[in-house]
């Protein structure tokens, strides 16, 4: 009986240092958002994508989106173009400041560049597509 208390022991003791002796990377990227979900964010990393599992992720700086860049805390492995990712901290871009003038009359600009027809485009569709789900 003895010899059976053993030998479960044995197994088990090599059972743990086996799963506790895999190899998990722990690493940082700097990445740029393609796509946000409530469990998976896609991101391009050097030109590819890589999806990260975000359900149990630590956001910080504010809310990722499209088009915006991150600092990435991950485990796992970017070459098999999935990992999780532990955190994630967004890049704020930096603003325009505008100075005030006692001139009421201009009109108020609050982008440092005016918008390409694909973001004018992407918007009207957003406004059509809520307009629509509005009327259901």
């Amino acid at each position: 009986m003895k010899r059976y208390f053993n030998l479960l022991f044995a197994l088990a003791a090599v059972a743990v240092l086996t799963v506790s002796c895999r190899k998990v990377v722990h690493s940082e990227v700097r990445a740029l958002i393609d796509e946000v979900n409530d469990s998976v964010m896609v991101a391009k990393i050097d030109g590819s994508e890589v999806h990260f599992d975000i359900r149990n992720t630590h956001f910080t700086n504010g809310a990722v989106m499209y088009g915006d860049s991150a600092i990435v805390s991950y485990v796992g492995d970017l070459s098999e173009k999935r990992a999780v990712a532990e955190s994630v901290y967004l890049l704020v871009r930096r603003s325009l400041v505008i100075p005030m003038e006692e001139d009421s009359t201009k009109e108020l600009q609050t982008r440092p560049e005016p918008m390409s027809a694909e973001e004018v485009k992407a918007i009207d569709d957003m406004k059509k597509a809520f307009n629509a789900s509005k009327k259901q």
